[in-house]
């Protein structure tokens, strides 16, 4: 067994010289998430955890190597790219995910450096002279794309505009397709309940645990995990034994029965607040739009110290700010400004950016920053948590 790193660099020695080298993603816990597996050409490589980290075996990878050294690619034997107007939407295809990098790209390019059709109506839709979506050029898709992996490779090198049409070479295109055929085999397998068999939402039941993903349904989850009943309620999480595992215990977040992995706590007063999901840990650790989770403002409360303080940690404060205030627009403009993102300084203040529709710069919305001082954020914050407490 071998380390996520060992495998990339190992990876990247036996496929230097092939057609088609490795591009192997970060290989961290989220892409085993899906399936348990990572792809490298359409070799399903799974992930090993142990002692909560990952391993992989490294005859797999030396495998997957093997198989990009075998292909062998004719560069003017080429097919299409992208997908067909014809094609069924949102199908998470190699050339769907080709599609919406290159849109992707075009709209942070928008964003960057406005719209080259300004002053003129921006015709999205249309391809510009390069095949590329409005605002994106070859050389700023090029740069993009070395971070840019379908299934352990990289497309972007391969593409070719023939002036009306994007094409990639036949022998990368069935690789793909032999890809694409491994995801879909893997995801169906991950939404089969390990306890029962039954097959249902694999996004829903899968869950972490410590020997990797596992896929429970809701009967399942109850049958191997009970209710939390709140008895280390103002115990530190410091003080919690190896003993005392989270996992014995249902999400105290998720509305339906799934297994707990962590136990969530303060980290500003240090408090235990319930075991959580590694989906809601996640969650509740990234802040933006948490708050307004059904349940969640009680469960931040669990922590001895944020109730007493009528307090919460700095993550949630942009979200209780845009719920307690009206935001202006800018000059004499009267339509409301969309929040574009909140961010908590580490002085206490809540700074935001703005954006508004009906007025471009550039061919881009107008954005401006507003900064709530921190003085008022701890009012708006207590006033909240008062206002939403259990009477």
């Amino acid at each position: 067994m071998i380390t996520p790193e060992e495998a990339r660099r190992m990876l990247a020695e036996l496929t230097e010289d092939c057609a088609v080298p490795a591009a192997p993603p970060g290989l961290s816990r989220y892409w085993f998430q899906r399936h348990g597996h990572v792809l490298i050409g359409d070799v399903a490589v799974r992930g090993y955890k142990y002692k909560n980290r990952w391993q992989l075996d490294d005859r797999e990878i030396r495998k997957a190597a093997q198989r990009l050294a075998a292909l062998v690619v004719d560069p003017a034997d080429r097919v299409d790219a992208l997908p067909s107007p014809s094609s069924s939407p949102g199908g998470y295809t190699w050339q769907s995910r080709i599609k919406a990098f290159m849109d992707e790209a075009a709209f942070r390019a928008r964003a960057s450096y406005g719209c080259p059709c300004a002053p003129e109506p921006c015709h999205q839709s249309q391809p510009n002279s390069e095949g590329l979506p409005c605002g994106l050029t070859w050389e700023v898709l090029e740069r993009r794309g070395g971070d840019f992996t379908i299934a352990g490779t990289r497309p972007v090198p391969w593409l070719s505009w023939s002036g009306t049409r994007w094409t990639v070479p036949r022998a990368y295109a069935e690789l793909l397709y032999r890809a694409d055929e491994a995801e879909e085999h893997l995801q169906d397998e991950a939404a089969v309940c390990s306890g029962c068999g039954t097959k249902g939402d694999s996004w829903q039941w899968r869950t972490s645990s410590a020997a990797g993903f596992v896929t429970l349904c809701p009967a399942c989850s109850s049958q191997a995990s009970r209710p939390y009943a709140g008895h280390l309620a103002g115990a530190l999480h410091a003080s919690l034994t190896k003993k005392q595992q989270a996992d014995v215990f249902l999400c105290c977040l998720c509305p339906a029965p799934r297994r707990a992995l962590y136990w969530d706590h303060c980290h500003v007063h240090g408090f235990v607040r319930g075991p959580v999901c590694a989906s809601c840990n996640t969650f509740e650790g990234g802040g933006w739009e948490f708050i307004r989770r059904q349940g969640a403002l009680s469960h931040l409360l669990r922590c001895t110290g944020c109730h007493k303080a009528r307090a919460l940690p700095p993550r949630h404060h942009p979200d209780i700010v845009q719920e307690s205030i009206v935001f202006r627009s800018h000059g004499s403009c009267t339509h409301r400004p969309r929040v574009c993102w909140g961010r908590a300084e580490g002085d206490g203040s809540v700074v935001f950016e703005l954006s508004c529709s009906r007025h471009t710069k550039n061919g881009s919305d107008v954005r401006w920053r507003r900064v709530i001082p921190a003085d008022r954020v701890a009012e708006l914050v207590r006033v909240f948590v008062e206002r939403n407490l259990p009477q």
